[in-house]
């Protein structure tokens, strides 16, 4: 039994389905190879490729210490990854498949100044310092040296600790046959562990098909713990995360029920898995189960059951989407666009070499018409991303201001926790500051999530539609006019493009209704554009000043900035100076702040416009698509009836002949649907 999964049933058969698909895709993809579909046949290359080559992207969320290593390798059947005894830095640990065991470190890029280089792998240093800390391509490394990589050493200056890491994530490949069923684990970092596992953790989490969230039975529910599940997920819309208690075999039998009743009573509004979202479960008893060949120690871990409820939601549930949405997006590029390919290539070849170039001739004022009232539609995107920046400014630096305005109150009503009575003057201001500091930090945290949830992501909805709502009419008259243009000089009045949404034919001319990506958000109109690019952007832009202000005020910059300042001495100066140091704590956060908040704030305005500016060259890019579709099969045309008749009667025939083949291909996909929703329900 050693290195199996009771869930892994279930991974096969989507496995086959999943290939299934890809040929059909590829079939359909050769069509449009006949048919000079160049842009569509590059699309559906892609999509092909994408859904061979996917894989359930499980995500492991949990604190330091509570046996995130143990589960995954209990998961896996095997001891694969270190159970790690120093706590690590933000750096994200992938487990693939792979024929052979290795590993893969990737780097940041560029890494900066404020990195921790310091205290890393000599031969990890000295690759980075080949490429001059920038562009520094992946590093293999041995796969049983990866704790020397995502750990911060022992005995390290906790100044230089803090400091973020130059690694981006490390990748695990290993020949295991769940893996190869297309599972692969995502392992977090801790989330006590350095304050930039938000970005790190949230960025990764946009990606999961799944998320584990790992607490442990003897120490459940910690505040950082709650913070995150309110703060990080449920106001994220992460509504879906199964909650693993782990270590049950170290609690008493007759306290199980009572662990689990307090677990779900608070855990219960942030899943939407209900009752079937918690499972209670000792890893390691699992682990050594499947290693030992221990059927009934297995079965007792508590691992079976949630191994098999998540194999079902990844397979069937999120499979559902994974196939279906792609099938139907195909079945649409065929039975829509291919046809009117054929219908109107058919017309043309029946004109004549003469009419056809007359017909482009007279069509060519309108083709360069439409290129300047798609240079106009681009250039009004640009202004109207341009003029919305200084909002969204004002809107951050508000925030800014508003935290300054409640860091004093957060310092006056903080009352320290530690007892400082026998500890040293000058141990008792360290341990103030950084007691004050930390609570601090706490608040402005819940503060910046807050903010990015009721304030920012708003906003940028509101934007989204505002911005690309402004050229939604102006789009929809380029799309008819091309549509007219293509008619003019193909004789062929049997376009269905028109009757498409504006919104979803350009994610589908940019190739984003099958390959997903920033293309994707359009094929849901100017509402879905909103939701999900506005959800996304925020999650992503969150890290941006959150990480920025909680890097300003940690205890160690504090502590450098005030070191000396105060001595408690007496009893009787205590309380007077730890007013102070709340005092001279919160001021010297607010200085932080307002020096730095310029650099923050544009950092963040300059990613916002970025990605405005990514939807915006997509909208672009699908009218340089469609204009360029009518021109090359002027081109293809015309090529062929150069050849003469023969040729043209040979072109008339693989013509007919590709329909009767879409027409195939279009009812195997229907049958592939029918059967992928069958196999599910």
């Amino acid at each position: 039994m050693a290195a199996t999964n009771m869930g892994e049933k279930n991974y096969g058969p989507y496995k086959e389905k999943q290939k299934k698909l890809s040929e059909i895709i590829k079939r359909a993809s050769d069509l449009l190879g006949i048919l000079n579909m160049d842009s569509h046949q590059e699309n559906l290359d892609k999509v092909s490729e994408k859904i061979e080559n996917d894989s359930f992207k499980i995500q492991i969320v949990g604190t330091f210490k509570n046996g995130k290593s143990t589960f995954i390798n209990s998961f896996l059947g095997e001891e694969i990854l270190p159970a790690y005894t120093l706590p690590a830095t933000c750096v994200i640990n992938e487990v693939k498949y792979g024929d052979k065991k290795r590993a893969v470190v990737y780097f940041c890029n560029p890494i900066t100044d404020d990195m921790r280089i310091k205290g890393i792998t000599e031969k990890a240093y000295q690759h980075i310092m080949k490429y001059n800390k920038k562009d520094v391509p992946p590093l293999e490394i041995p796969y049983n040296e990866i704790e020397e990589y995502v750990t911060i050493p022992l005995g390290e200056e906790p100044s230089v600790a803090l400091m973020s890491s130059p690694f981006e994530r490390v990748e695990l490949f290993w020949p295991m046959d769940l893996l190869k069923n297309g599972v692969e684990i995502i392992d977090s970092p801790g989330l006590n562990e350095a304050q930039a596992r938000t970005k790190v953790t949230m960025e990764y989490l946009t990606k999961a098909d799944t998320i584990i969230f790992l607490l442990i039975a003897d120490k459940l529910l910690s505040q950082d713990e709650m913070d995150f599940i309110q703060y990080n997920l449920k106001e994220n819309g992460f509504d879906k995360p199964f909650f693993i208690v782990n270590k049950c075999d170290i609690i008493r039998p007759r306290e199980i029920p009572q662990i689990k009743n307090y677990t779900k009573e608070r855990l219960l509004p942030y899943t939407s898995f209900g009752e079937s979202g918690f499972y209670f479960v000792s890893a390691l008893n699992a682990l050594d189960g499947k290693i030992e060949n221990d059927m009934e120690l297995y079965q007792k871990s508590g691992m079976p059951e949630f191994e098999n409820r998540l194999s079902e939601f990844l397979t069937k549930e999120k499979g559902l989407a994974k196939l279906s949405q792609p099938a139907r997006e195909v079945r649409k590029i065929l039975s829509i666009n291919a046809v009117d390919k054929i219908n109107a290539d058919l017309s043309s070849l029946n004109r004549g070499l003469d009419e056809v170039k007359e017909k482009y001739e007279e069509a060519k004022p309108r083709l360069n018409n439409l290129e300047h009232k798609k240079e106009l539609v681009a250039e009004r995107l640009n202004n109207k991303i341009i003029m919305t920046m200084p909002e969204i400014r004002r809107c951050a630096t508000q925030h800014i201001a508003d935290l300054c305005r409640s860091i004093p109150a957060w310092a006056s009503e903080f009352q320290p926790t530690t007892n400082l009575g026998m500890i040293p003057g000058k141990e008792k201001q360290n341990r103030l500051i950084s007691e004050v500091s930390e609570h601090i930090n706490s608040n402005i945290e819940k503060s910046e999530m807050e903010w990015k949830n009721k304030v920012l992501s708003p906003l940028l909805d509101e934007k989204v539609k505002e911005i690309f709502g402004s050229v939604e009419s102006d789009l929809q008259n380029i799309f008819d006019e091309i549509d007219s243009v293509s008619v003019q000089i193909t004789g062929s009045d049997s376009l269905e493009d028109k009757d498409i949404p504006v919104w979803q034919r350009i994610a589908g001319a940019a190739g984003g209704m099958v390959i997903g990506g920033p293309a994707l958000a359009f094929s849901g109109g100017l509402n879905g554009i909103g939701k999900d690019f506005a959800k996304t952007l925020a999650i992503e832009l969150g890290g941006i000043i959150l990480l920025s202000v909680l890097g300003l005020t940690n205890p160690i910059l504090l502590l450098s900035f005030l070191a000396g300042t105060f001595i408690i001495t007496g009893k009787q100066n205590e309380s007077k100076t730890t007013k102070k140091i709340k005092e001279a704590v919160s001021d010297e956060s607010i200085k932080q702040l307002n020096e730095n908040k310029d650099k923050m704030i544009q950092d963040m305005i300059d990613s916002i416009s970025s990605r405005f500016d990514e939807l915006a060259n997509m909208v672009v890019k699908a009218v340089d698509v469609e204009i360029g579709d009518v021109k090359k099969q002027v081109e293809d045309i015309v090529k062929e009836l150069k050849k003469g008749k023969e040729s043209v009667e040979n072109r008339k025939k693989d013509l007919d002949v590709c329909r009767n083949h879409i027409k195939a291909l279009v009812c195997e996909i229907d049958d592939f649907t029918d059967d992928l929703m069958k196999s599910i329900f």
